[in-house]
């Protein structure tokens, strides 16, 4: 395996789609100088599939995939309750 691409796990996806809810709200990433525009309804359905991934996955995780799952929401949740709803992006409700 390639040294520099991390296995695949259940912990690497749940980071791989946290990363996304982050990039959607704006936050840069490390290796990007400028943060991308939030897109609040994108960042939601990143934390939405997180959800649905916590279900699924119910009684399959280890005690440290569940925890590592239950912290990733909550933050995840917090930094959304931040988020304005974008007037240009369809679907987003009206202020």
């Amino acid at each position: 395996m390639n040294p520099a691409v991390p296995e695949a796990s259940l912990t690497a996806l749940m980071h791989l789609l946290a990363e996304q809810a982050l990039l959607s709200m704006g936050v840069p990433h490390p290796m990007v100088k400028e943060a991308p525009p939030a897109n609040p309804a994108v960042a939601r359905f990143y934390v939405d599939l997180l959800d649905v991934l916590k279900a699924k996955t119910e009684g399959a995780r280890t005690d440290s995939e569940t925890a590592q799952i239950d912290e990733i929401l909550y933050q995840l949740r917090m930094r959304a309750m931040d988020l304005k709803p974008s007037a240009d992006v369809p679907g987003a409700p009206k202020p």
